[in-house]
């Protein structure tokens, strides 16, 4: 519907006919799609008294009277609701879409023609459009009766384009006609935004890749081939207008060094049998650059063997300071866990190409990994500051997502298992059965002793967490929660155990809190005068001393400075989480405090600190509130509206009243 109102408009706004590829150009679009929707459009008008007229040689027009023209016109936009085709957020994409596909400049009354608005109108969109090009280091020029256009780097250019249409795949759209019998690997919403602004046979260009894939002996996951897809895609609509990309010789000479090189020099010559355009060598390196930026995790783990050459080396490193901070922060143990070690080298190779150069991987199930695991999103957060360290940049959400998996992966197989009592009446063989079949069903389960009711002795049950009864325990016989269940194990009693274990596992930290149950004014200081990170430590454990949160200063500080020397916590942005657990911690608490002058925190670009974060955990800490709190705080602190609200804030109640938006439940 969106493009037939878009056809109807331009129709309505034309007094002469108008060739079928003049409207394809406006709306980006090929002339088959057009002729296509004609008949949508004679359906749309059939009761407006107008016309659609097709003149041979000329082109098509909309015949009628001038009031069943402004009739229609404003049943149109009387109709137009907030998501509308033509609503300014849609506006401001199609005004990019034409801007970044076109050939010559653009003049606004063009713009406002197709658009149906008005040049006031149009001005105040290309505000939005030009922030928005901005963040690519892209520019509009504008001059005075000659037209607007888009101005930078060639690289930028095909950064957001490709942006432009990992945005519009998200939205909700009907699947066409057109792409019914598409039978290739891009998703439909991807192919159509394609289509918009590319139309070129990408069932060619697939098997151009699919015999690569053959020749590498791999296959792309789904989100490394639809990107490739998308950049070759791009290359050839650039490079039909004289448009090609820059690479440094250094560079180019060591991609060609590598591999899988010819497999790229393969791809290009038949992108140019096929499309009928040149491939300058930078082009072909891009497209090496794609693939080893791809995630190749194809093989088993136990299979894995990686040869150590530059970059294996260098994912090596990184990986094992990830696993030191992540098991840092989630206080779990993480030494022997070779697959989530096998599993990070595997992942860093390519994503360390991709930092290199400027390459994005767009992740599916941001959002899930965000709102199902925040702790360990907020974990991979904190492991960021390793690639500013080694690669010289910060990675982007897209990165931190798939790192928390692993993390979060590795969280799961570390899960301790349960050990349990199991109570019985004295028949031996119903006890045994049962014993199986928790066995079977419940493998986080350890049974360490099956007794009847007149065995429980209270030193018995203190070495298990649970005590699994088949008969009613009264009140008081017991120190230790009990599930009663029937002996048979039917699945309802399944299902009363798994809940039963979750709510066991999280009982500690079930109910609604923030990270104001942490911290108070007492332990916030505005004004911190220091010369190094070790002093600004002290002055904020000498709060938390005071505020009876520690029993012993000097301890506290040792084992947060130990912690600080195995990896420094500057998370970026002017911020550093610094924390440890300690015997000396009585209550788990966050210290703030902001340094007048930014001091050196150890961070690899020499960014200063002025705003930390000090927490402090027991070491026999039995809930994890705590980490709740620092996942949320994490992400917080990915927003610079969030740290400027902290930067201006000149009182404690103002810093309490900033975090107190930092909720668990």
């Amino acid at each position: 519907m969106e493009r037939i109102l878009a056809i109807i408009r331009i129709l309505l706004n034309r007094n002469q006919a108008i060739t079928v590829d003049e409207i394809a150009g406006m709306l980006t679009v090929s002339n088959k799609t057009i002729r296509n929707d004609l008949s949508k459009v004679e359906d749309h008008i059939k009761n407006t008294g107008l016309l659609l007229v097709k003149k041979t040689g000329s082109g098509i027009l909309l015949q009628g009277s001038e009031e069943q023209k402004v009739s229609l016109s404003s049943k149109i936009e009387n109709s137009r609701g907030a998501d509308q085709p033509f609503s300014p957020k849609a506006r401001k994409y199609s005004i990019l879409k034409r801007l970044l596909m076109a050939d010559n400049q653009i003049r606004m009354q063009d713009l406002a023609d197709e658009l149906y608005v008005s040049k006031v109108t149009i001005h105040k969109d290309l505000v939005d459009v030009e922030e928005w090009l901005n963040g690519f280091e892209l520019n509009l020029l504008s001059k005075t009766n000659y037209g607007i256009e888009v101005i930078g780097e060639e690289e930028n250019w095909r950064k957001a384009v490709v942006s432009l249409i990992a945005y519009h795949r998200e939205q909700d759209e009907l699947k066409e006609m057109l792409y019914e019998h598409y039978g290739g690997r891009i998703d439909y919403k991807t192919l159509r935004k394609l289509k918009e602004l590319i139309n070129i046979d990408f069932r060619q260009l697939e098997r151009i890749l699919t015999q690569a894939e053959e020749k590498l002996a791999f296959h792309f996951s789904d989100e490394a081939y639809v990107s490739l897809v998308i950049h070759v895609a791009i290359a050839i609509k650039r490079l039909e207008h004289k448009k090609d990309i820059c690479l440094a010789n250094r560079t180019l000479l060591h991609l060609q060094s590598k591999d899988e090189y010819q497999v790229a020099k393969d791809i290009g010559e038949s992108i140019e049998a096929s499309f009928q355009v040149t491939l300058p060598e930078p082009e072909i390196g891009y497209i090496l650059l794609h693939i080893l930026g791809a995630k190749m995790q194809q093989n088993p783990i136990e299979e894995v063997h990686l040869k150590l050459d530059e970059d294996n080396n260098l994912a090596l490193v990184i990986a094992r300071e990830i696993i030191t901070i992540a098991q840092g922060v989630l206080n779990v143990d993480f030494t022997n866990d070779k697959q989530l070690l096998t599993g990070l080298l595997l992942h860093l190779r390519p994503t360390i190409n991709r930092l290199k150069y400027g390459l994005t991987l767009k992740n599916p199930i941001l959002h899930e990994i965000k709102e199902n695991y925040p702790e360990v999103y907020g974990a991979a957060w904190m492991t960021s500051i390793v690639f500013e360290k080694y690669v010289g940049c910060r990675v982007n959400e897209e990165e931190i997502g798939y790192i928390a998996l692993h993390i979060g992966a590795a969280m799961e197989r570390s899960k301790k298992t349960f050990k349990a009592l199991v109570v019985c009446t004295s028949g031996i063989g119903t006890s045994q059965l049962l014993a199986a079949r928790l066995g079977r069903c419940f493998r986080d389960i350890e049974i360490k002793n099956i007794l009847s009711v007149a065995d429980i002795q209270e030193d018995i049950t203190h070495d298990v967490d649970f005590i699994i009864s088949t008969v009613p325990l009264s009140r008081g016989t017991v120190n230790r929660p009990v599930i009663h269940i029937s002996p048979l194990l039917v699945q309802k009693d399944i299902r009363k155990l798994e809940t039963f274990i979750n709510e066991f596992n999280t009982r500690e930290i079930n109910y609604n809190g923030g990270i104001l149950m942490l911290i108070n004014e007492d332990l916030i200081n505005l004004d911190i005068e220091a010369t190094d990170k070790a002093d600004v430590i002290r002055q904020m454990a000498l709060l938390a001393e005071k505020a009876g949160k520690i029993s012993s200063l000097d301890e506290f500080i040792q084992d947060v400075l130990e912690r600080e020397n195995n990896f420094s916590t500057g998370v970026g942005n002017g911020i550093a989480i610094p924390h440890g657990k300690s015997k000396a911690v009585k209550e788990a608490m966050f210290v703030f405090g902001k340094i007048r002058q930014g001091i050196d925190w150890g961070s690899h670009d020499g960014s200063l600190v002025n705003l930390i974060f000090l927490l402090g955990v027991p070491a026999e800490n039995l809930n994890n509130v705590h980490l709740k709190i620092l996942s949320q705080l994490s992400m917080k602190l990915m927003d610079e509206d969030f740290i400027e609200i902290l930067n201006n804030a000149d009182t404690k109640q103002g810093i309490l009243e900033a975090l107190s938006i930092i909720q668990v439940e």
